[in-house]
């Protein structure tokens, strides 16, 4: 079988290597090159495939044709003319201080103009890219992570260091707008949109397909891709778990939960595949799905951070509202502002890629995290945001797992409190029956096993239901109550054993104290549904 490359994006190596898989997206450049427009720009989380888009838009105006044998572009009247190819890679540009940044930039600047033959002073980047348009013609240019520089100076948290790098990058792109006449094709893409820079609020003929139905599955891998250009490693995958999976589609099917669910555009149905987490799976030697979508740098670590800023509990229930305006005035240099809008922030978890479409309203769009994997890491890594673990929370998750799957109430208990006890007293502050209650909730989902709050059975409504395949539990929270433990008496009264009627799985009512000074649940008590034995333990006296 061809192998799969996950970290090499370069198109020249993996078609010229004979053996590598190369999902053939070249039907997009051809729809761009159609299209009579001649300047792009798409937006797509990290981890997707821009760098190797922009390789191969790369070879493909270089004249690069032998390449190319066999996809789709060569298959019709593409002359592959040669231009000069103007490509720069701004995701490789440092902004610690504004010296770095134009260092690493006069650098990289250099580098592309040696490449041209051409020679151009050591300056501002607006300067040298003039003596560089001025010395080519009808050149290409083509510039991956746009904003990485103003991304990676948001995290130094410094607002004169990002307004010099946000002056000179619109200096930058507004002398490429001066320019367009002379330009043959632009093509720029980032993980989100700056709606503050010149080349959006000025450059009114760049074509922005980044929600563009026919541009839906230009990143990322379809399941009939999947199955064309990956069959070979499905059918393999599949044979090691004949047991498990009786057909080629529940295999699929599976596969889709953990890494399927990314969809860009609020007119199009369809849903991508990350390509990095196939990749990975795919060059596993085992059958289990592992997560593989990791923080991946600025952009993500702050889009968690600021999750904050939500109702987190309707966010990791799949209930957050955008608007589609809100994703085009985004604009990331104004997060530290004083006043930072909830709208602001879910802008960012879902150009970061942890949030995406899951459905459609008109202009209203409601957000969801796109597959089991993206959830269990953005949960993982919200938990970490509240105390200094001594475990990773994937590994207490697994412990409340085991604990829950075996009956041991106790030790699910003593697992609930070794994810509580981090907490800091300013954490619990204003906020203690909501993170409780989150924290809760993100353990079970982490874990893989079905986690309901806020339940409606019975005569009233539950705090939470957990189902595992051999025991269910309900659960009803005290939060620094000065009542004495009594939800036993409610959950019979309300009948709330209603939920799981037919189940013949033994059912757990469970009542937990929590207190906040303490950080933990200082006692709790146990019954069987149905026997009337009431188990009450004091775990601090």
């Amino acid at each position: 079988m061809k192998k799969i490359l996950t970290g090499v994006p370069d198109f020249e190596a993996i078609i010229s290597s004979g053996n590598t898989i190369y999902v053939d997206k070249s039907s997009y450049i051809r729809q761009m090159l159609d299209s009579g427009e001649r300047f792009f720009f798409i937006s797509r989380p990290r981890r997707f495939g821009k760098s190797l888009m922009c390789s191969t838009l790369d070879a493909l105006f270089s004249g690069r044709k032998e390449l190319f044998k066999g996809l789709s572009i060569a298959e019709g009247d593409y002359d592959f003319k040669v231009h000069p190819v103007v490509r720069f890679d701004f995701s490789s540009l440092e902004s610690t201080s504004y010296e770095t940044f134009l260092t690493t930039f006069r650098l990289q600047f250099r580098a592309v103009a040696k490449r041209l033959g051409v020679m151009v002073p050591e300056s501002s980047p607006a300067i040298m890219m003039t003596e560089l348009l001025s010395q080519l013609d009808k050149p290409v240019i083509i510039i991956d992570e746009f904003d990485s520089p103003v991304i990676n100076a948001l995290q130094a948290q410094d607002e004169r260091l990002m307004g010099r790098i946000r002056n000179d990058m619109n200096a930058f792109y507004s002398l490429v707008k001066s320019n367009t006449e002379r330009i043959h094709f632009l093509f720029i893409t980032g993980c989100t949109k700056l709606s503050g820079l010149s080349i959006f609020s000025a450059m009114n003929n760049l074509k922005d397909i980044s929600t563009n139905p026919g541009y839906a599955g230009m990143f990322g891998y379809t399941k009939d891709e999947l199955k064309v250009f990956l069959g070979d490693h499905i059918r393999q995958k599949l044979s090691l778990g004949t047991f498990q999976y009786g057909t080629e589609d529940e295999f699929l099917e599976a596969l889709g939960r953990y890494y399927d669910g990314y969809r860009f555009s609020p007119r199009s149905d369809l849903h991508v595949y990350n390509p990095v987490s196939i990749g990975s799976y795919f060059s596993d030697p085992g059958l289990d799905f592992s997560n593989y979508w990791m923080s991946t740098g600025g952009l993500s670590t702050l889009a968690v951070s600021l999750a904050r800023h939500n109702n987190l509990l309707k966010l990791v229930e799949g209930k957050a509202e955008l608007n589609i305006q809100d994703l085009d005035t985004f604009d990331i240099t104004m997060l530290h502002a004083p006043s930072l809008q909830r709208m602001s922030a879910l802008s960012l978890l879902y150009y970061a890629g942890y949030l995406t479409i899951s459905e459609a309203r008109g202009c209203d769009l409601y957000l969801d995290f796109p597959n089991t994997e993206v959830r269990g890491t953005f949960l993982s890594a919200l938990v970490r945001l509240y105390g200094n673990y001594d475990r990773n929370p994937s590994s207490i998750a697994s412990s409340a797992a085991r604990a829950a799957a075996s009956g041991d109430v106790l030790a699910l208990i003593d697992t609930l409190n070794e994810l509580y006890r981090p907490l800091t007293p300013m954490d619990l502050k204003g906020q203690k029956e909501q993170l409780v209650q989150l924290l809760f909730k993100a353990l079970f989902i982490i874990a893989g096993i079905p986690v309901l709050t806020e339940v409606y059975a019975g005569k009233g409504r539950l705090d939470a239901l957990v189902t595992t395949e051999s025991h269910d539990y309900i659960f009803e929270f005290k939060v620094d109550s000065a009542a004495a433990l009594g939800a036993m008496d409610q959950i019979e009264e309300k009948h709330y054993g209603w939920v799981i009627i037919g189940s013949d799985k033994p059912l757990h009512l469970i009542d937990i104290d929590f207190r906040a000074k303490e950080q933990q649940i200082v006692s709790y008590s146990h019954q069987l549904y149905g026997t009337g034995n009431v188990e009450t333990v004091t775990l601090i006296p």
